[in-house]
């Protein structure tokens, strides 16, 4: 006989060992802060990087995270010297006291660059009060065959907890037009995702020449010989060699966009075929000191987006 409202033993036996397993999994689940009790430096759940059983960094050193370039700006109190000095080996990203993915070191003077996410050092390509967390941008991650771990939406969650995100600058090769074998135009679209107004290099302003001196430029690959063709552009260095000058900047408004279009009049001539071009979209690096960054109307963009863009060239539509 069954007495209503009470389930069969075996029912209860069941939901017992359930409650038992869920209870398991909770104790499981340890806040942040004690994942690395005996650490200098607290695991927040904000955006943090360990280094062996040591914070070396966590949001409260963060000023913001520019997740177009993938570039972190420092408070005042912390220097990208002082954080590596307690590093050994690999690094490790946290996001929301997750583990997220390892970070590797490289000297800046190795032309070899490592597979996944590193910091370039000795000497780095910026100021001290930065860190750049750089990979290397290949066909495979254009095509989206590959996924870069640096944009992992926990990261995005954790920064925006803080307001510590922002969207930068993003740029695409809008359009390549061939009216010769050598002569070739090349339109960008640059947008400006943040409500803050960005100065950035104008090509315009700066002359081709002193423009290329920050980028190498246009260049295409045919994707069946792997051969390269280039623009030939003489880049004109820079007076001094480590400095800037507002008038080479245009300022971007929040929120808006602009086409740069440049005119390239001794392009290697390439044969027909399918090519995949290449173009970085430069911006200042080294050159910028903290207290340069914000100008009168608004803030100078750092950085450098790397572009990809398939092309067929046909000697038919010259």
């Amino acid at each position: 006989m069954r007495i209503a409202g009470i389930a069969p033993a075996p029912l209860l036996v069941l939901l017992f060992g359930l409650l038992l397993t869920l209870l398991a999994g909770c104790d499981q689940v340890k806040d942040p802060e004690d994942l690395f009790p005996d650490s200098p430096l607290e695991l927040t759940d904000g955006y943090c990087v360990v280094a062996g059983d040591r914070v070396v960094l966590n949001h409260h050193d963060i000023d913001y995270y520019d997740y177009g370039t993938h570039l972190i700006y420092l408070k005042e109190h912390r220097l990208l010297s002082e954080i590596l000095e307690q590093a050994e080996g690999v690094l490790t990203v946290y996001a929301g006291g997750e583990e997220i993915y390892p970070l590797g070191i490289h000297p800046g003077f190795s032309s070899y660059a490592p597979a996944g996410p590193f910091i370039w050092t000795d000497p780095t390509f910026y100021a001290d009060h930065m860190i750049a967390i750089s990979q290397l941008y290949t066909y495979d991650v254009f095509m989206g065959n590959l996924d870069d771990p640096r944009d992992d939406p926990r990261i995005v969650e954790a920064l925006k907890k803080y307001d510590q995100y922002r969207e930068g600058l993003h740029c695409e090769i809008k359009a390549i037009w061939f009216s010769s074998p050598d002569h070739l135009a090349l339109t960008l679209s640059l947008s400006n995702r943040d409500a803050e107004d960005y100065y950035y290099l104008d090509p315009e302003k700066m002359g081709m020449g002193l423009f290329h001196y920050f980028t190498n430029g246009l260049t295409i690959t045919n994707l069946e010989t792997e051969q390269t063709y280039s623009n030939n552009v003489l880049h004109v260095e820079p007076e001094p060699w480590d400095g800037f000058n507002m008038e080479w900047m245009t300022l971007l408004e929040g929120n808006s966009s602009v086409n740069i279009t440049l005119r390239y009049n001794n392009f290697q001539q390439a044969p027909e075929g399918n090519y995949l071009a290449r173009f970085m979209f430069p911006g200042l690096q080294y050159q910028v000191e903290r207290d340069e960054l914000v100008q009168s109307q608004g803030r100078i963009w750092l950085g450098q987006l790397q572009l990809y863009r398939e092309v067929v060239i046909s000697h038919d539509l010259f």
